[in-house]
């Protein structure tokens, strides 16, 4: 991994930071797309038991992912955290439910509430795409210290967050 410029020495060019940001899209703009494309090849590598599970989508497998990851949650939780609406993450619970991939059960102190969890028969196959994920990650953090690791982590979930807001440009933004 190359050593990142200090604010001193980044160059913003001739002609001043807006065409230092152009091309800085120029260049990123490009490679959101080929991640895009990278995961769908690998998401597409599912582990037997999922894929006898039937027809998982993206949020599927996002729902499983997060439920891995993160632990029980209640089905506003994990739609929150799936970025989906309520409506959407229910129907993907029971989408899930009945593929036998996820438990629901009722919340000891408020009955209405629903928590979701893996099933005993979704732990391993989800452990082993997680586990298929993770070389790639650990190759590509390997290049950073902890510092740069936690800092790029932080930019990319700021990008993702931008990405996601639907909010016009703000005045000032540079194009």
């Amino acid at each position: 991994m190359k050593a990142r410029p200090t604010p001193t020495s980044r160059s913003r060019g001739p002609a001043g930071p807006a065409a230092s940001r152009r091309r800085q899209i120029a260049r990123l703009a490009p490679l959101l797309p080929q991640l895009g494309f990278a995961l769908r090849r690998r998401r597409g590598e599912l582990p037997p038991a999922l894929k006898e599970a039937g027809r998982l989508g993206e949020r599927h497998v996002a729902a499983l992912v997060s439920l891995s990851v993160t632990g029980p949650a209640t089905v506003s939780e994990l739609a929150e955290r799936t970025d989906m609406t309520l409506a959407h993450g229910s129907l993907v619970v029971g989408e899930l439910a009945s593929a036998g991939l996820v438990e629901r059960e009722h919340d000891e102190q408020d009955r209405r509430r629903i928590i979701v969890s893996l099933s005993d028969a979704a732990v391993p196959a989800v452990e082993q795409m997680r586990n298929r994920h993770a070389g790639p990650l650990l190759r590509f953090l390997a290049g950073m210290d902890d510092v740069e690791a936690e800092r790029f982590i932080d930019h990319l979930s700021e990008l993702v967050a931008c990405l996601r807001d639907d909010s016009p440009d703000k005045p000032g933004d540079e194009r």
